[in-house]
């Protein structure tokens, strides 16, 4: 087999790679979103598969394949869904760190998240915080609170009303001067000339509590992330069409962003984050003002973000009850530090 991964539509190759490891799938999923190619209608094969490779390939919608050199680990993720398959050689066990950290409880979603990120193919940057102490008054908010997020990884953060959520959040986007500690979004130290420079790399999806009947439109609250560039207006028009339809919402562009519904808000603002392209979001207490429904449009739309773009997500809340539904590891804020 002188391909890594060779992919056929009846009798014509249609896709090719020479890469190693799970980057010949990721390759093929990059072409398949420009074809207009079911999946189902594709043969695979494949130098070696093991567990990883197997759930790649149910989240591509794979359905036949040959494999050279199979693990006996992906032969019951194929079985689970159906996947017709053959091979040349099977063994036990591929030797490959990451078959080990595919888990029996990760589902083929939470599996494909984990593995893009291993790959390193999120929009996320990663965050860093080191000794924070803010006050604010005379009052010690946060104190000594260090949290190290990789990229593309999500975090909920609760508390009780006052414990300094908010705080913590303002202080990552600069807007707020610690007493101590250092804050870096990727490479850059938050505060900096560099950072004021690039400030844009962190969105803000604030609470919706605001009362206006301020005559804008949704498509211009959207190109609100865009305000900083020199761009032509058919730039961005182009750029808050993508991000709207992204999260969602296009349809709503003309219409008055004060009439909208709060989960429909939340669209609009996480498509003004896609606009000025922001690697890192932050979320702050997402679910006030919304119903039960816009919370699970909310949900919908985090977990849609999570498995496209995947930028590092940091969410925090004082609703325990609706953050059981967000799969996200969590930590309590309390008094000042991460628990």
């Amino acid at each position: 087999m002188e391909h890594s991964l060779i992919v056929r539509r009846g009798e014509e190759i249609v896709f090719t790679s020479n890469e190693h490891w799970l980057h010949p799938l990721f390759e093929l999923e990059d072409y398949l979103k420009g074809k207009n190619i079911p999946p189902s209608e594709l043969f695979v094969r494949d130098k070696i598969a093991g567990k990883a490779a197997a759930c790649l390939m149910v989240r591509l919608g794979v359905t036949r394949c040959r494999v050279e050199l199979l693990s006996e680990r992906a032969i019951p993720v194929f079985r689970a869904h159906g996947v017709e398959f053959s091979y040349g050689e099977l063994v036990e066990h591929i030797q490959c760190r990451t078959e080990d950290l595919i888990t029996d409880a990760m589902s083929i979603d939470d599996a494909y998240l984990f593995l893009r990120k291993r790959a390193g193919r999120v929009q996320g940057l990663p965050v860093k915080i080191e000794n924070l102490t803010v006050d604010i008054g005379r009052k010690s908010i946060l104190e000594d609170l260090s949290l190290e997020l990789g990229r593309g990884e999500q975090l909920v953060i609760h508390g009780a009303n006052g414990t300094g959520k908010t705080t913590l959040l303002r202080t990552l986007l600069g807007f707020i001067q610690p007493v101590q500690g250092t804050i870096r979004i990727g490479d850059i130290n938050v505060g900096s000339n560099e950072w004021r420079q690039n400030r844009s790399l962190v969105g803000y999806v604030h609470q919706e509590n605001v009362k206006n009947t301020f005559p804008i439109s949704a498509e211009e609250v959207a190109a609100i992330g865009l305000s900083e560039r020199k761009l032509s207006s058919k730039e961005i028009a182009y750029r808050v069409e993508v991000a709207m339809r992204r999260t969602g919402c296009f349809h709503l562009a003309r219409q008055s962003y004060h009439s909208l519904s709060g989960g429909e808000k939340q669209r609009i603002s996480l498509a003004r984050c896609l606009c000025q392209n922001a690697r890192v979001l932050l979320f702050d207490e997402p679910t006030s003002f919304l119903d039960s429904s816009g919370k699970e449009d909310l949900l919908e739309l985090l977990n849609e973000l999570s498995s496209t773009e995947a930028p590092t997500m940091i969410l925090v809340s004082h609703e325990t009850a609706w953050l059981d539904q967000l799969n996200w590891p969590r930590k309590e804020l309390k008094g000042g530090r991460l628990c």
